[in-house]
């Protein structure tokens, strides 16, 4: 068994050449290994050993032929981590007896298996290599190129991976940066694999608009359950993010957005423990104010779901219903995301961020303090900054609410990093009126795009719209005053 660690990076065709010539100056006079490679996929007609994580595929380089399966492991800012058995083999299809049966899960139906496996996809490609010294041992830079073929279905395959075999880490990090800046590389969150399912249709990219809880453990301490955070963070984020390149939309976008937030709320903890992260937080900042447009979508969005509360009435009010479609459809800036993503400083922000969950730099003092502890702690301080912030003996105005949603957002995050640690009963209770909170803030955005719509719409009942408007908002506002006093009445979820 080996432990495959390697950073997967995507390059566009159109820069093949300045890619190689940079793996060639990275390089220096070594000159690369050329292999034809030609690797089939194999799994069941019901996916089974997709079920289990696991890749089976037998590479074929001239007369030789291996089998190798690949477990379970994991990607972290394009850093692929998984474990992997390989065979050697005479056959056109893999026989899973040949690997040490103590490799499988204790319920795997092995023999089961092998009677069903068939070859789902195969990838053909040039691979040029070059094995280059780095402390105790060395990096391996290959640079591939070629196709995935599924049945009828074809598509390119053009990236560059370093593989870590006891180098140093922060050599093939400082390569890969090179990379970014000069050849305009992409951090890859996609094995080949994974993307010959996907071209084979045996696997579908959905995004992800709805963060979990961050399966923390109890008996962590701080560093190890923040950058358990964050990892997830980083994840959520890149799956998104492939999603986005897989196919643009809207939603894609908004699981990007929603990771990044949740990055930003780790870094400050890490922050405020004294790790430097400050110029990532800038980034991320800079990154949101981009995606900024998505809270004005998401407003016209809920003035026309069909399931929404203002559908009916709008569409009994064509010219207005029209007009806010019209603004909806205006909303969405996808070429800027799209230009967005293929920034150097994007790329090297997944970078930056997957390698500080490589190496977790820790003020060790201050990190070494049980987790569930510090997050009562922290819950508890940030908490109190929001029941101050939604505190008042008057009802609350429009304003008041979209001006404190910001500081609302970040402590609901905050639970998502640590409330995994608590009662789950006691959690839901407690965050069920504030979540009510940011839906119905949410809405006063789409009454505010309501109220716009009305007086840009050249209409005879503009002020009868306006009024019905008005009873809406007040409404809403009622509906949220409720909330808030429920809010501000439960008690804390994080008490130790």
């Amino acid at each position: 068994m080996s432990q495959e660690t390697e950073l997967k990076l995507y390059i566009e065709p159109a820069r093949r050449e300045a890619a190689l010539r940079l793996c060639q100056q990275l390089a220096g006079e070594q000159q690369p290994a050329e292999l034809q490679l030609t690797n089939r996929y194999f799994d069941t007609p019901d996916l089974r050993l997709r079920e289990y994580d696991m890749g089976l595929r037998i590479r074929q380089c001239g007369d030789d032929r291996e089998q190798t399966v690949k477990l379970a492991g994991d990607v972290i800012g394009g850093m692929h981590r998984r474990p992997e058995y390989n065979a050697a083999t005479t056959s056109d299809k893999p026989d899973l007896t040949l690997f040490d049966e103590d490799i499988w899960p204790d319920d795997f139906p092995l023999f089961d298996i092998q009677r069903e496996l068939d070859e789902i996809f195969r990838t053909n490609f040039t691979r040029q290599r070059w094995r280059l010294p780095s402390g105790d041992g060395m990096i391996e830079l290959v640079f591939d190129e070629g196709i995935i073929i599924a049945d009828a279905n074809q598509r390119s395959l053009c990236e560059i991976e370093l593989e870590l075999q006891g180098g140093d880490l922060s050599e093939l990090y400082k390569m890969a940066r090179r990379f970014i800046t000069r050849v305009d590389a992409r951090v890859g969150s996609l094995s080949k694999a994974a993307r010959g399912y996907l071209l084979a249709n045996k696997s579908a990219l959905e995004p992800s608009t709805q963060a979990d809880f961050v399966r923390q453990q109890t008996q962590d301490d701080v560093g190890t359950g923040l950058y358990r955070a964050l990892t997830y963070a980083l994840q959520y984020w890149q799956h998104n993010d492939a999603c986005l390149l897989e196919q643009p939309t809207v939603r894609a976008v908004a699981g990007i957005t929603d990771g990044i937030r949740l990055a930003r709320v780790v870094l400050q903890q890490l922050m405020m423990l004294e790790v430097e992260v400050s110029d990532h937080i800038v980034r991320l900042e800079q990154m949101l104010g981009h995606l900024g447009w998505l809270s004005r979508y998401d407003g016209l969005a809920e003035l026309t779901a069909e399931d929404g509360a203002y559908h009916r009435a709008l569409k009994q009010q064509p010219k207005l219903h029209e007009h806010i479609m019209e603004q909806q459809e205006h909303a969405v800036q996808m070429e800027l995301v799209l230009n967005l993503v293929k920034r150097d400083d994007y790329q090297l922000t997944l970078l930056e961020l997957g390698e500080l969950c490589n190496r977790q730099p820790r003020h060790e003092q201050l990190m070494q303090v049980p987790l569930r502890a510090w997050a009562s702690q922290r819950l508890r301080e940030d908490w109190q900054q929001v029941a101050e912030a939604f505190t008042r003996e008057r009802e609350l105005r429009p304003e008041h609410y979209l001006k404190q949603l910001p500081l609302l957002l970040g402590s609901l995050q905050l639970g998502y990093c640590v409330g995994y640690l608590f009662d789950e009963e006691d959690r839901e209770r407690f965050r069920a009126p504030w979540l009510d909170m940011v839906r119905g803030i949410r809405e006063i955005m789409a009454l505010k795009l309501l109220r716009e719509a009305i007086k840009d719409t050249d209409d005879v009942n503009t002020e009868r719209l306006l009024n019905w408007q008005e009873v809406q908002l007040e409404s809403l506002l009622y509906a949220l005053e409720h909330s808030r006093r429920s809010a501000l009445k439960q008690e804390p979820y994080w008490v130790i």
